[in-house]
């Protein structure tokens, strides 16, 4: 309950500090009110583990109230501030009257605190000490065996393996194993992995699966669904496939998607299926001629050791060592042998350095829990144990839909605009979001994406046991509203303080009602694909196709729809002015520019992001009201040019600018006000000033589309804080200024180029601090790794389509430091040199649809750090002469073949 309640106070500080004129009338009693609620957070704090007891939650239940209570009567306040002058004087008598009862019910409620036991603390709790981790995932132990096993069963003439086990018990980490093992990867050409989010479309489904064997086309997407479900069963029938469906749950799903499986079908097919689910029901009915698997349970050895592998430190040694040994062992006794359950536990320990802590929460378990603790005991416990500051940024994330990929960049801007961040020690905000998260994926309760830039991580995503955790908490705590039923939502939101919503189906907007709502998210069209046609106006449309008049009747349709739209965005911004964030990227709106004009009326909003959303004009100039905004996101549609009228200039606390990517000629920005921005992207010379970039000192990040300059000033980019800088299209930027420009950001640790940049890199002084280069479509005619090489902290290296001769060679002692190396559809190379000594700590290499190249090169047996080789959409002739090759036998350990055709 405690989590709510640091949200809400925390945004009540906020308009405190905001709207200083408009509350100066009653100045003294709203901060009396502030004081109060900020020493009722210290004592919150300090309840932790405490706060599952009854009587605790009981209190927080009520001092939660009362903190609603008082951000409604600011609320009340503000709306009320235009009326006549003898309205105005009862209203402040009334707010007047109203804080005092606040004030009141606030002391009261922590005298019943002190009678309790919990002190006061004003410092708060500190943070668990920020440890940068090289990964966030556990070794695989006890599972050897089951492993092999199902490697040899799927090798054999099954067409569909089942794995059943309850949940928690593993299912996921096994089927892994067996989609990455070796022999898997090299006895199947191709693969793909498909986790079945809920609500379901098969038809979505079936699409992830040509994403996964990397043959979806343009003319797939308009494909009916039976259209796709025959190529993809004649695909699969044809090619050697192995194809994971991650957690189906019922039996409707399996039979809805397996038309497009050769399971049935007379001729030999030896493309394979393995699915996962906890529906026993489901799993013997899927493999109904094929294999059913049963997860086998953990062994008190094999539990033990995966608790030890997560929860003890390289600095435990010695009698501390022992004790631990001896704790670990009696907590283990308490828990169920689930892999997940043990992973979790593992997770809460790893946090705790002393012995004392464990015994501390050894005690904890032995007093408040049953003796054999289920997964939601253990689950629970992980959230109670979580720091306060941890608790609302993991309940954050109940508003994603399940199985989505999460942008770190955007949540940190989320965190941001909900006030959820602290920066009470001066770092910055990424470097603080960026500890929070590896603190939630230290404690196993978030799980963090692959392939990061500058070995950092750009996607989070929760595990479907700990997303049941995740809703549950955010709905006892009324965190968070994801609508389901339209019908029943008005007397939800009647009946509950309703503040976020999340719309993960559609849902009319006009049946939310709630006037106080501070955050919207869309994660699904704003007017249903199904519906959008309705019978009048597809008779209509009918009559126009019948005359052959095939352009009016789509237009006609599109009319209409567009004054649907507009009324679905009148009513927002009319019945929703306190709305913080609102983010339409999902809602798949088309609209004219004007349709924006009353949204200006949101003068709070400190999110807005049209990204995704299609505007077929200018934006109304009323989006220069949104002042308080940090972050704006206007990556619109590419196919029309969008006129942006010149009143960003006015949002002086923006720190996080998108800019479309293609702007009409009328458009020319001023953005020399914007001190506090850390991200532009999209900055294109032709609509903005060159010499405004000189005012953003706070800079970090840089998207360059276009990039024009007459003068020749020393320092075009003033901004110290400079890491990152990408420009695409570079072919509109003079070779020799963009060389300038490279050379005069001599902090960036990050350079992306896409585009042609001519026959060879700038000739420039490339900064020594880049750690990450990224070339696409840039068709250089000369190789560029002699250059590439020099960069003595060069990490990692992405080259696609970056090149058109014949030949690259990586030279003697080049890239030091190179870590990661991936060469995607570079068409033309037929050979690649590789000199001894070069690449000496290279880790990962992936070849990607390189067509022409003949072999690898013999070099790269002289890498011993090399750990995964990943070869993907070559051709079958190259994977074969790899494989016939004297040196394969160096490397194969590392070899993984995916989609090779």
């Amino acid at each position: 309950m405690a989590v709510s309640v640091f949200s809400v106070i925390r945004k009540i500080e906020d308009l405190l500090m905001e709207e200083p004129e408009l509350l100066k009338r009653i100045r003294e009693d709203f901060d009396r009110m502030g004081r109060a609620l900020r020493l009722m957070k210290s004592f919150l704090i300090r309840i932790g583990l405490r706060e599952n007891k009854f009587t605790i939650r009981f209190w927080v239940a009520e001092i939660k109230d009362v903190v609603y209570d008082a951000e409604d009567v600011i609320h009340t306040f503000l709306h009320k501030t235009t009326v006549c002058f003898l309205e105005e004087r009862r209203i402040i008598r009334k707010t007047k009257s109203k804080i005092s009862e606040i004030i009141d019910k606030i002391t009261y409620l922590t005298r019943k605190l002190e009678g309790i036991g919990v002190e006061e603390s004003i410092s708060g709790e500190s943070l668990h000490q920020r440890q940068q981790l090289s990964h966030y995932y556990h070794p695989i132990v006890g599972l050897d065996d089951q492993i092999a096993h199902l490697v040899s069963t799927l090798l054999q003439d099954y067409r569909v393996i089942s794995i059943c086990g309850m949940v928690g018990s593993g299912k996921t980490t096994l089927a892994k194993a067996v989609y990455n093992h070796k022999r898997v990867r090299y006895n199947f050409v191709g693969h793909a992995w498909v986790y079945v989010s809920y609500p379901w479309k098969r038809n979505k489904i079936w699409e992830d699966i040509f994403y996964g064997l990397g043959i979806f086309g343009v003319k797939d997407s308009k494909y009916s669904d039976e259209e796709l479900a025959k190529k993809l069963c004649k695909f699969l029938e044809d090619n050697k496939c192995i194809v994971v469906l991650d957690d189906i749950r019922t039996v409707e799903v399996w039979d809805s998607i397996k038309p497009a499986f050769p399971i049935n079908c007379e001729t030999q097919s030896l493309s394979k299926i393995l699915i996962t689910s906890s529906n026993r029901k489901l799993s013997a009915h899927a493999a109904r001629g094929g294999c059913l698997y049963d997860m086998k349970m953990l062994t008190y050895e094999q539990s033990f050791n995966i608790l030890r592998n997560i929860a003890f430190s390289e600095t435990d040694f010695g009698e501390q060592y022992s004790a631990k040994n001896n704790l670990a062992e009696d907590i283990l006794r308490h828990c169920c042998r689930l892999p997940s359950a043990i992973v979790v536990m593992g997770g809460i320990l790893a946090t705790k350095r002393s012995t004392e802590e464990w015994e501390m929460l050894l005690n904890h378990v032995k007093s408040n829990l049953s003796s054999i603790l289920s997964l939601p005991d253990i689950l629970a416990l992980a959230y109670d144990d979580l720091p306060y500051h941890l608790k609302p940024c993991f309940l954050y994330l109940s508003q994603f839909p399940e199985g989505y990929m999460i942008s770190i960049g955007k949540l940190i801007q989320l965190w941001v605009a909900e006030g959820i961040l602290s920066n009470d020690k001066g770092e910055s905000i990424e470097d603080i979001a960026e500890s929070y998260i590896i603190e939630l994926a230290k404690r196993c309760m978030v799980q963090v994406g692959e392939g990061e830039v500058n070995m950092k991580f750009k996607t989070c995503y929760l595990h479907d046991v700990y997303r049941d955790l995740c809703l549950s908490k955010a709905s006892q705590e009324e965190f968070a509203l994801i609508p389901e039923n339209p019908f029943s939502l008005p007397d939800i939101m009647a009946s509950r303080r309703v503040r976020r919503v999340a719309m993960h189906e559609y849902i009319p907007i006009q049946s939310l009602r709630n006037l106080k709502l501070m955050s919207l998210l869309f994660f699904n069209e704003i007017y249903p694909e199904e519906s959008s046609i309705s019978s009048s106006l597809q008779e209509t449309a009918e009559i126009y196709l019948r005359e052959d008049k095939r352009w009016i009747s789509i237009l006609w349709i599109l009319f209409k729809l567009m004054w649907r739209f507009r009324r679905i965005l009148n009513y927002l911004f009319n019945n929703f002015k306190l709305l913080r964030i609102l983010d339409l990227e999902g809602a798949e709106i088309y609209m004219e520019g004007e349709f924006l004009r009353d949204i200006g009326k949101l003068i709070r909003l400190r999110y807005l992001s049209l990204m995704g959303t299609t505007c077929f004009s200018k934006l109304s100039r009323s989006i220069g009201n949104l002042k308080r905004l940090q972050t704006l996101d206007l990556r619109m549609n590419e196919e029309f040019p969008v006129q942006i009228p010149n009143v960003i200039c006015k949002m002086e606390m923006l720190m996080y600018l998108y800019l479309p990517m293609l702007c009409d000629s009328k458009t020319k920005l001023r953005l020399n006000t914007l001190r506090n921005l850390r991200t532009l992207v999209n900055f294109n010379s032709k609509n903005c000033y060159v010499e405004d970039l000189g005012c953003m000192t706070n800079l970090m990040e840089l998207g360059i589309t276009r990039f024009f300059c007459t003068d020749d000033p020393p320092v075009i980019i003033a901004s110290e804080h400079l890491r990152s800088l990408s420009v695409s299209r570079p072919e509109n930027i003079d070779s020799d200024l963009l060389a300038y420009l490279i050379s005069t950001c001599v902090h960036i640790s990050e350079l992306s180029l896409t585009g042609s940049i001519g026959k060879f890199l700038p000739a420039c002084q490339s900064p020594y601090q880049i750690t990450f280069m990224s070339l696409s479509e840039t068709e250089l005619s000369t190789d560029p790794m002699p250059t590439l090489g020099k960069l003595p902290n060069l990490k990692i290296l992405e080259l696609k389509k970056a090149f058109i001769g014949e030949e690259l060679h990586c030279s003697t002692e080049g890239f030091p430091e190179l870590n990661s190396l991936k060469l995607s559809s570079i068409s033309t190379v037929k050979h690649w040199i590789v000199d001894k000594s070069s690449m000496p700590k290279l880790r990962h290499l992936e070849i990607i649809d390189c067509k022409s190249l003949e072999m690898l090169p013999v070099g790269l047996m002289f890498i011993t750090t090399l750990e995964e080789l990943k070869i993907e959409l070559m051709p079958k002739a190259f994977k074969d002469r790899l494989c016939e090759g004297d040196q394969f036998n160096k490397i194969k350990h590392v070899v993984i073949f995916q989609n090779c055709y």
